[in-house]
């Protein structure tokens, strides 16, 4: 389970020129409030600013952000669209209508918003993260090679992009390049050497490689670097039961559930372990709640399997 995949929300930020100071007093004070998460509020002064200057393809980025965040996709939806209507070639509106189209899961949809923005021709800057976002998109969707084509395609603008690079070695084991994927993650180390996402996928490679021990020490360092990594301590967990640990592995997995309880992988994970200790009415109870918090859409049916195969009160 690779917790560390990456999008970017493009916000158009531009020094200010020409407006009146009342506008741009109301759009500096509803970009503080957007900061702060506050995004009634954000909402409300962009409204009062738009209530000036209605067409300001600027103030209408935020607020469609800010809709957005508030859960109010339609309106974010409608107002990105109107900058679009606004300024045909600002490519930044369709990038955030993309990402909130992939967020609602309208996957076609929102790679037609990508494409169109690529054939914008932005600058590099921007041309990096719809390529970046476009990628992200298409591992969603399993198309690996296409997402492999559009990291690729952004490393070529960018070669220290951190994201890029991250979710290049993201796909690398699915499209049979499996040797590129740690020369990618050690690259980020190399850039970044605190950079926590790194250290998780190279362990999350060695688990795959069998190499548990290994994977364990590239777990440690992600709970070194953030004691609360709730993955960390789930996908340590999964080594040291691998490995026969099965005390230490339990250990871990409580703490991953305590931190994280809606995660279904872990009960998984909790269950193996119970399993191995010849606990088998706990690890019913374990796969039960994982298909409840919906293991089966996300990872496929092996705690189905595991459930019919160990619970035989539960399949009567």
């Amino acid at each position: 389970m690779k917790p560390y995949t990456y999008c970017i929300l493009l916000l158009l930020c531009l020094p200010w020129v020409g407006y009146s100071q009342s506008k741009e007093e109301l759009y500096e004070a509803a970009s503080t409030e957007y900061d702060r998460k506050n995004m009634v509020k954000a909402i409300d002064l962009l409204n009062k600013a738009l209530s000036i200057e209605p067409k300001n393809t600027r103030f209408l980025l935020l607020k469609a952000s800010a809709l957005e965040h508030a859960g109010q996709y339609q309106a974010a939806y409608d107002t990105y669209t109107t900058v679009m209507q606004l300024n045909p070639r600002d490519f930044i509106a369709y990038n955030n209508r993309g990402l909130l189209l992939s967020r609602l899961q309208e996957y076609e949809l929102a790679l037609k918003d990508f494409d169109d923005a690529i054939n914008l021709n932005p600058p590099d800057t921007g041309i990096v993260g719809l390529y970046l976002n476009r990628g992200s998109i298409k591992t969603s969707i399993r198309d690996f090679t296409g997402a492999y084509e559009d990291y690729t395609k952004a490393l070529s603008y960018d070669s220290l992009n951190i994201a890029v690079l991250n979710n290049l070695a993201g796909v690398c084991d699915e499209i049979g390049k499996g040797d590129l994927t740690l020369k990618y993650l050690n690259k980020i180390i190399t850039i970044d050497p605190n950079f926590i996402g790194a250290y998780a996928n190279i362990g999350f490679k060695y688990q795959e490689m069998g190499d548990y021990k290994t994977a364990i020490s590239y777990y440690n360092k992600v709970l070194e670097m953030d004691p609360r990594e709730a993955l960390g301590y789930s996908n340590r967990s999964y080594n040291r039961y691998k490995l026969g640990e099965y005390v230490a592995a339990l250990k871990d997995i409580n703490e991953s559930i305590r931190l994280y309880p809606g995660n279904s992988y872990a009960y998984r994970v909790r269950g193996l372990i119970y399993l191995a200790m010849k606990d088998p009415n706990r690890a019913c109870k374990d796969f039960t709640e994982a298909l409840e918090l919906g293991f089966t859409g996300m990872y496929g049916d092996e705690v189905e399997n595991l459930k019919k195969k160990h619970c035989i009160f539960d399949n009567l």
